[in-house]
């Protein structure tokens, strides 16, 4: 009887029948040919066939270990006993982000319930459901406390992401973990990389405190773009589409599949072109995106050449606010007004010359080394160069602001007249971003650097005008001076995990820059001001079950100031001096800047629970920042914010997100946010009648921060019918400081600010895209017709705000095309 035991549990242990499979792709269940099947530890495997179908006929042990493999896809592994004999299984393998610094996203972002971050993630199927022409900003709008405006209204051209109401100044954004927040500026100029969407693998948002292995300290937030061009087999595609206020784009774009099991390539040239929705705020980008990779055993190399020249009209300045609900005066585009309740005092239409061109090449070369089973390796090389100039309009300018006197050899008779200022830049910034982690029985340990040099010259001079003096040309530059700002970064981040339910994350980050301006003419006011910052970070994450877990999370942040912040030399001709405190005998002491660092403090605790068609999360945060960088309502000549230091400030809130799948083709998305954003402790100098009074803020809202922020999304997939039904709802906000306070700030101190209203309204709004494809034996590929509303209900509304400029949001538009390949 023993004997007989004995054989039945040999047999029960063994696997004499086949075993069957068929190898697809997860993103549209497409099958993979020739993928590897191979049994871990033994000499026995195979292949699929043409079809995805494979089938193993050896005797097998059921602990025994199936590897399925495919170049470009994320490998899977089985055991035995997870296989029916004799029965077909299923086998979905995600495309793989090779070699786009794999360690910054599986470390980032991890698993939703197993890692104790805030975090959204938009994936290349969402992307290519929906993206048309959008940009960047525009697309991530419907996530969890995120807003965008566009200048010129269509979201075509200078668009900016607002994340918990921080704008995108403080905001980290990366492509590939390469950064592409201006060094000096630290904004982010969206339409230097134009169409980059249509080459997004995958779009990870991080809400507060920005990660170390994100890049360079954030405040509001991180974004990072993965992008990937992998094809398995040879691609042509073309698109093109069309809609109102005469947009349109043309796109091409060839996949090489694999060469040799070795070898991918992939080129794509496109054109955005726009009249724009305000006016004279047209755009006509030209965009191009090469890829080449090469795959080794156990190194892959990969060379990105992405950008594209751009050329648009103006539009940097908003409107009155009485003008956003007039069809006809919200889309004005003017250089200068002034408003006295409903009635312009004074007006000047932005001339056509006032354009600008440039050109923001960018080259990546990215590697991944898999050093071992438990050791990887990244690097990501970089260079990005930006040459280009605008031409604004100048006739409010004298002969003094121009420089135009006789210690330059000048002798004027009067001031100059339609002057049209040429301001040029001219940007260079290359560096190396290396990470190495390591996988040890507990978790994962990485480490990784930052290096960074950018390096700027920046010249202004009258490019036209009338009356002006003999001897005058073009190359004459009123203001001169080069910026630069070395950045060198250094992290250290471990995910350990205590056991099956607890998960711990730890961070430090040392964070170092060292701005400087040399070489400014007239004036000499040359310096260089270094920081060193470090940043900890720590989390802890509860998994309840399989469905339900908790986190919460610590991080202390410290970031600079902009260089303008520190000083503004483009405009020292008309006043601007260092904000450095005055030695005695009158000169700066650079060493000590008027603008200090903010530093923020954020608690963030969540839930997330997910099971079957269901899931939700909560989030609760709580930000506490000293001397926090806000805007105070003015705007530059640019239209951009004037910026200073705010004592003591809080935000709080709660983030809710929860979606419903209740069949194969219909889901529901909501997400909303409550929050309070308020200055607990500050206060603002203003000059009203000559004179310099303090004003105390403390207890106002910051300007730009809504309280509420809610989206509804309907997704419908059915057959080859496609449609998002998507509808947002932003709460009111205030344009500068001043809270519901400016009346009575306006009574204390008459004529400190030429505006008296400065509420930005709630607004409304609902797009809608559809989508169909349809199968035609004459093209490789369903051939996709596409259409989009934006803003459904035509609604008039302000996006957004600054002082008394508000930027309207166009009324209601339409996108027509299609999409084949070949």
């Amino acid at each position: 009887m023993k004997y007989l035991i004995i054989l039945f549990f040999i047999y029960s242990c063994t696997l004499f029948a086949q075993i069957k499979g068929r190898v697809l792709k997860a993103s549209d269940q497409s099958p993979l040919p020739f993928a590897n099947i191979i049994v871990e530890g033994k000499n026995i495997g195979t292949s699929s066939d043409s079809s995805g179908y494979f089938t193993l006929s050896y005797q097998l042990n059921l602990s025994d270990k199936i590897k399925i493999s495919y170049l470009g896809y994320e490998p899977k592994i089985f055991s035995v006993s997870e296989f029916t004999p004799n029965v077909v299984k299923n086998i979905y393998l995600n495309s793989k982000l090779i070699p786009s610094q794999t360690i910054l996203v599986e470390a980032s972002i991890g698993e939703e319930g197993k890692t104790p971050i805030t975090f959204s993630k938009v994936n290349r199927a969402e992307i290519q459901a929906d993206y048309i022409v959008q940009d960047i900003p525009q697309i991530l709008s419907s996530l969890p406390s995120t807003t965008f405006y566009s200048e010129n209204g269509n979201g075509i051209g200078y668009n900016y992401l607002s994340i918990r109401g921080f704008d995108q100044r403080r905001i980290s954004v990366s492509i590939n973990g390469i950064p592409q927040n201006d060094p000096e500026d630290h904004n982010v100029y969206w339409l230097d990389f134009p169409d980059l969407l249509d080459n997004t693998e995958l779009i990870q948002v991080q809400r507060g405190a920005g990660s170390g292995i994100i890049g360079y300290p954030a405040i509001g937030g991180s974004i990072n773009i993965i992008t990937s061009s992998f094809t398995d087999k040879p691609t042509i595609n073309f698109n093109s589409s069309v809609g109102s206020y005469n947009t349109r784009k043309y796109s091409f774009s060839f996949g090489s599949g694999l060469i040799s099991n070795k070898y991918s390539f992939y080129a794509k040239l496109s054109q955005i072109l726009s009249s724009g929705y305000r006016n004279s705020s047209w755009t006509n980008f030209k965009a191009y995106y090469f890829s080449a990779v090469r795959y080794d055993k156990d190194f892959i190399t990969q060379l990105n050449l992405y950008g594209g020249p751009i050329a648009d009209g103006l539009a940097y300045e908003g409107l009155p606010k009485f003008a956003i609900k007039d069809k006809n005066l919200r889309r004005a585009n003017y250089s200068y007004w002034e408003a006295n309740n409903n009635n312009y005092t004074y007006t000047l239409e932005r001339r056509p010359e006032e354009i600008e061109n440039f050109f923001q090449p960018h080259f990546e070369l990215l590697n991944e080394w898999q050093i071992t089973q438990n050791i990887k390796f990244n690097s990501a090389l970089f260079l990005v160069l930006g040459n280009g100039f605008f031409d604004y309009d100048g006739s409010w300018a004298d002969t003094s602001y121009f420089r135009l006197t006789a210690q330059n050899g000048f002798h004027p008779t009067q001031n100059p007249t339609d002057a049209l200022i040429r301001a040029q830049v001219d940007n260079t910034q290359w560096g190396w971003i290396p990470r190495l982690s390591f996988k040890h029985e507990n978790g994962d340990l990485i480490f990784g650097g930052e290096f960074r040099l950018h390096s700027s010259v920046h010249w202004g001079s009258i490019n036209y005008g009338s009356n002006l003096p003999e001897g005058l040309t073009k190359s004459f530059r009123y203001y001169y001076y080069e910026g630069g700002n070395n950045i060198f970064n250094f992290f250290v981040h471990e995910n350990y995990y205590l056991n099956e339910r607890f998960s711990l994350l730890g961070e430090l980050q040392f964070a170092y820059h060292k701005y400087q301006i040399k070489n400014e003419r007239y004036l000499s006011n040359n310096f260089s001001l270094s920081d060193l910052f470090v940043n900890p970070r720590l989390g802890v994450n509860f998994s309840y079950n399989n469905n339900l877990s908790f986190y919460f999370a610590f991080a202390r942040t410290t970031r600079e100031p902009r260089l303008k912040n520190y000083y503004d030399a483009a405009e020292s001709s008309g006043g601007s001096v260092p904000q450095f405190k005055v030695n005695p005998d009158g000169s700066y002491d650079f060493s000590k800047p008027l603008v200090n660092p903010e530093t923020m403090n954020d608690f963030e605790f969540g839930a997330d629970y997910n099971a079957n068609n269901v899931a939700f999360s909560v989030n609760l945060f709580y930000m506490l920042f000293n001397n926090e960088i806000v805007k105070q309502g003015q705007v530059d000549r640019f239209g951009q914010p004037i910026t200073g230091n705010a004592d003591q400030t809080i935000h709080r809130g709660i983030e809710l997100t929860a979606s419903v799948k209740f069949n194969k083709w219909f889901s529901f998305i909501v997400n909303g946010t409550l929050s309070d954003n308020y200055i607990s402790k500050g206060i603002n100098y203003i000059k009203s009648n000559g004179q310099t009074f303090p004003l105390d803020l403390s207890g106002n809202r910051i300007s730009g921060f809504p309280d509420v922020m809610f989206n509804g999304i309907i997704k419908i997939n059915y057959n080859n019918f496609y449609a998002n039904i998507s509808a947002k709802y932003v709460g009111k906000y205030y344009s500068d400081n001043y809270d519901k306070n400016l009346a009575k700030y306006l009574k204390l101190y008459p004529n400190f600010i030429d505006y008296t209203d400065n509420e930005v309204p709630s607004y409304f709004t609902t797009d809608v895209y559809l989508s169909y494809d349809l199968n035609l034996d004459l093209f490789s590929g369903p051939v996709k017709i596409f259409a989009q509303i934006n803003n459904v209900f035509d609604n008039l509304y302000a996006a957004y705000a600054i002082g008394k400029s508000f930027f309207p949001a166009a009324e209601r538009t339409f996108l027509f095309g299609f999409k084949f390949g070949i």
